[in-house]
């Protein structure tokens, strides 16, 4: 087994095309990382030079303790599993699995034993004879992983393999390459563009944008700590709520104003932000949708709840999102399914003052 180590990697293609910019990361041997930003990110690419797809444009990859950049595909020892499966229609699952252990001149015994415990791992043993075209989706993303499995590689790569699965069958799938992950105990690399997937499968999430990473850190960490704005919006469905204010000082604390309404911060963001300079300058505050919440009457601290009118109700059965127009900003909140909301009507919403976040609005980096 295997960590890997990504030196000032860069992708420029020969029509100037910069994908990947200064990409440095350090991949523990047996963490499940997973890649994740919208299309055209740069995640793709970047999984595509570390399996040997894709040639380094600069920079330096290691895979253990040795430079892999001018190392073949199938001398890195890593297995990759696709989007679309690339299982080949005329031969059966077995052979399908068997293939690249044919290929290395395998001893017979020895490939029926690795397919089979493979199999079975993936609870795939009576599919064996069977062809592609006769499996369903998540059957032939089963056999994917047993290509790979049977190898018995140093790192798993994985290109967004669930995407072509129903809802139901996604769910199903990632608790299972969860699973392979544990019992396996080998570096898994993932991609993906579904945060969910990112938040439930990944020890570290590595969030990227135009090529440039954004954010390393483990699930929480990024979901309660965004480095940016970017970050924020990306992970968390429904995304972070952004409200752009001025920060006023009043009796020590500071506040946010926005359209004639006030939220006042905690006591150590004020000071925070005081030691920052923030001050009387334009901010813009984030607060995720299950931080907000309804009052059913005003009350007498009026600082921190602000009138809102119902424009949509979503009822999901565990929890309804309430997309409100707070003084023309739209924002999400999502209460408790009893909660009383009419289509149309006005309520009282309020903030949860120790879970806002304020981001610089030049740069769009997190304050805090």
């Amino acid at each position: 087994m295997a960590g890997l180590n990504l030196k000032n990697i860069e992708k420029v293609y020969p029509n100037g095309f910069h994908a990947v910019h200064d990409f440095n990361l350090d991949i523990e041997d047996k963490e499940f990382i997973v890649f994740v930003g919208p299309s055209g990110c740069g995640k793709s690419t970047t999984l595509r030079m570390i399996a040997g797809l894709e040639e380094i444009s600069s920079g330096e990859l290691y895979i253990g303790e040795n430079i892999v950049n001018d190392v073949a595909p199938k001398d890195r020892d890593i297995a990759m599993v696709f989007q679309n499966y690339a299982l080949y229609p005329h031969m059966t699952v077995f052979d399908n699995m068997a293939f690249g252990l044919k290929l290395r001149k395998m001893p017979k015994d020895e490939i029926n034993q690795k397919v089979t415990d493979a199999a079975r791992i993936l609870g795939i043993e009576n599919l064996l004879k069977r062809k592609p075209k006769q499996l369903s989706g998540g059957q032939r993303q089963r056999v994917a992983l047993g290509r790979a499995i049977v190898r018995n590689p140093k790192v798993f790569l994985m290109d967004e393999p669930l995407s072509n699965l129903d809802a139901k069958l996604r769910v199903q799938m990632r608790a299972e390459i969860s699973k392979l992950h544990q019992s396996l105990q080998t570096t898994f690399i993932y991609v993906t563009h579904d945060q969910t997937e990112a938040m439930t499968m990944g020890t570290r999430i590595v969030v990227m944008k135009d090529g440039f990473v954004q954010q390393v850190a483990d699930p929480q960490t990024i979901y309660k700590h965004p480095s940016n704005m970017f970050v924020a919006s990306f992970i968390g469905s429904p995304q972070m709520n952004f409200i752009e204010c001025t920060l006023k000082e009043e009796n020590n604390n500071v506040y946010a104003e926005f359209k004639g309404n006030k939220v006042t911060l905690s006591a150590e963001n004020s000071k925070t932000l005081k030691d920052l300079g923030y001050v009387n300058k334009e901010v813009v505050l984030g607060i995720r949708p299950e931080n907000m919440f309804v009052h059913s009457e005003v009350s007498d601290n009026k600082d921190n709840v602000i009138e809102t009118n119902v424009q949509v109700t979503e009822m999901l059965g565990s929890e309804t999102y309430l997309h409100l127009d707070m003084q023309n900003q739209n924002v999400i909140a999502r209460v408790d399914p009893s909660t009383k909301a009419e289509i149309g009507k006005n309520i009282n919403i309020g903030f949860d003052i120790t879970k806002i976040h304020i981001f610089d609005k030049d740069t769009e980096k997190a304050v805090f």
